[in-house]
């Protein structure tokens, strides 16, 4: 009998082989993560001209250790790794944190075809915790949060009354 010479591959290491395939084209499916970037104007001293032709380019990328002030225009990038798709619809919610993040706001928007990037603002926000989170279909995509400061800063007084004045019920309002 002769023998085939041809050289077979073992059905272990075909399967491995397939497998390890399987994964990279999974891992590569998907929403890819990003960088959020941000910047601040003072809109209310610019005339309604400079608001509408203003045009930021200029973005420190950063996630940790963000504080704002009440009178700062919070405008936001988020730099995508690689290209999410065009078309891909994406939701960016801003929630303020009271007794847990609650939602305040929510934005439909689409990547910008030639920077991948998706832009927006926030004005006009209380002092306090907040959590922006871009969401695709149901999933959270990337999350940050930062913080919103009053100008003269914090003191044990205006810190007291604003958690006082935050509250809706009067035993946790007046337990403080």
């Amino acid at each position: 009998m002769r023998q085939n010479s041809s050289p077979l591959i073992p059905f272990n290491f075909q399967f491995r082989y397939l497998f390890i395939l399987s994964m990279l084209v999974f891992i590569q499916c998907g929403v890819p993560k990003g960088e959020f970037g941000w910047t601040t104007t003072k809109m209310e001293e610019m005339d309604i001209l400079e608001q509408h032709i203003q045009t930021i380019t200029d973005y420190k990328m950063m996630r940790d250790d963000l504080i704002f002030s009440p009178s700062d225009t919070i405008h936001y990038v988020y730099q995508f790794s690689r290209n999410p798709g065009l078309e891909t619809d994406f939701h960016i919610s801003l929630n303020r944190y009271e007794l847990d993040y609650v939602e305040i706001d929510i934005k439909k928007k689409r990547v910008e075809p030639d920077t991948l990037a998706i832009r927006d603002e926030f004005s006009l926000l209380r002092t306090g915790e907040y959590l922006i989170k871009i969401v695709h279909e149901g999933d959270t995509v990337d999350e940050v949060k930062f913080r919103v400061l009053p100008e003269e800063g914090y003191t044990e007084e205006n810190l007291e009354q604003e958690l006082a004045g935050d509250q809706t019920d009067e035993i946790i309002k007046y337990s403080r």
